[in-house]
């Protein structure tokens, strides 16, 4: 881990959500004359993708407990087809949400309510949203954790000023990447996800919030895209991070030479796919985290 002496980049009060402006175009209002009547905007979250529990629990053990793949056996009939139900369910909210912003909405609304910030806002996708699941302790009123499974980079960067700017922490961490080498949301390259990385870097220093930038865990291949071999490019996106959290002047947190093995892969002892750390994994990563957040507000 590391943090840079340079200026950080300058603030900018002008950035402001995208969502403010919106609601703008979305008031309807015309120039000149007061409108006679008011159409009420529709609703961007009209329900929630429902959750099968059993399933979603079986599932979350299977990759949270080291010793899970000699002891779940889900049922292959019956989970299948509420698995495959529920993927219906969230590509449907998907489609007229693209990044997400229902996800949180209400959990953001009810801290604002309570008039205390979080000290630790922790945003990123699967791996950061299992790893409240796998250690609860470690979050809280103090450390918030908002990871969507799946997500990419743009789509983290457009939740970026609701889910993190709008609750006023003292530290961001940001951990992302995975599912943009993978092409969740389509190809793209190094320089697409450092640019968003680069962006939400600066929105946060824009509203005086210090950052924890961590690597691309290892992965030698994604369970659902057998044909990817990562390692090499996540190593070389990593340093392209590095590089670019000296020249913000953030800290650097490197998951990925705690936890990678010889092929630059994540292996079974810290992640039973692969790709997504156990309770074993995340217990390496904690203390790197809580190391860097101290770091970070030195």
């Amino acid at each position: 881990m590391q943090q840079n002496s340079d200026v950080p980049p300058r603030r900018n009060p002008g950035i402001t959500s995208l969502a403010a402006a919106a609601v703008f175009l979305a008031s309807g209002t015309s120039t000149g004359h007061a409108a006679e009547s008011t159409v009420p905007a529709p609703n961007p979250c009209p329900s929630v993708v429902a959750v099968d529990e059993d399933v979603r629990a079986m599932y979350l053990e299977m990759l949270l407990d080291p010793n899970a793949t000699t002891r779940i056996k889900p049922s292959a009939t019956d989970n299948q087809a509420k698995r495959e139900a529920y993927q219906r369910a969230l590509a449907a909210q998907q489609a007229r949400d693209w990044a997400n912003l229902c996800r949180y909405q209400a959990d953001n609304a009810a801290i604002l309510a309570t008039k205390q910030r979080p000290r630790v806002v922790f945003i990123g996708d699967s791996i950061t949203e299992n790893w409240q699941l796998a250690d609860p302790d470690f979050f809280g009123a103090n450390r918030v954790d908002r990871g969507i499974s799946g997500q990419t980079t743009p789509q983290i960067l457009l939740r970026f000023y609701q889910d993190v700017v709008a609750l006023q922490p003292d530290v961001v961490h940001i951990m992302a990447g995975t599912n943009d080498i993978v092409g969740n949301t389509g190809p793209t390259t190094d320089g697409a996800i450092l640019d968003n990385i680069r962006a939400m870097i600066d929105i946060a220093h824009a509203n005086d919030i210090r950052v924890v930038l961590a690597s691309v865990l290892p992965a030698k291949t994604f369970s659902w895209q057998q044909n990817e071999q990562p390692a090499q490019r996540i190593q070389q996106l990593n340093t392209k991070l590095r590089l670019l959290a000296k020249r913000r002047n953030v800290v650097w947190l490197d998951y990925h030479t705690a936890l990678t093995d010889p092929d630059g892969g994540l292996p079974t002892t810290f992640a039973n796919d692969g790709v997504h750390p156990n309770r074993t994994g995340y217990a390496i990563m904690r203390p790197l985290a809580e190391e860097a957040i101290a770091e970070a507000v030195r």
